[in-house]
């Protein structure tokens, strides 16, 4: 028995939208968590540069993976802090570390605005796609 080609066409558009859907929606996931507790979903590197004065202090040259040539990399140093007692020091890194959260919040809130997007794409092509099928 020969399958139409519409058929194909529709099972392989449903195929793809659930398997876009299935991406999206962990992605999304991951937003929401993010949303809700930034600290968990901070990168790495801001996360133990922000645990202690010491590692605060450290020369700040950008996440460690990073591309082109050294020179046309713009490194961020920082305001010389050594003058500065340990307390000022641990009020500029809470300072740093709230930012650092603040701009974690906003970039998940993005991320789950183009998943909620992009699930709302995925949702009425399949349903489209779905009652060319013929159920068996």
């Amino acid at each position: 028995m020969k399958t139409p080609i519409i058929e194909i066409y529709a099972l392989l558009v449903c195929f793809i939208t659930v398997a876009c859907a299935s991406v999206w929606l962990s992605t999304g996931l991951y937003a929401v968590i993010g949303v809700g507790k930034p600290k968990i979903t901070i990168s790495g590197w801001a996360y133990e540069m922000h645990q202690s004065n010491q590692q605060f202090q450290k020369p700040v040259l950008g996440e460690p993976f990073l591309l082109g040539p050294p020179g046309a990399v713009e490194v961020n140093k920082p305001e010389p802090i050594e003058h500065l007692s340990d307390k000022e020091i641990t009020e500029k890194r809470l300072a740093s570390y709230k930012l650092e959260l603040q701009s974690e919040v906003r970039k998940h809130k993005r991320e789950l605005i183009k998943s909620l997007i992009a699930v709302f794409i995925c949702l009425p092509l399949f349903f489209i796609h779905w009652r060319f099928v013929k159920p068996k």
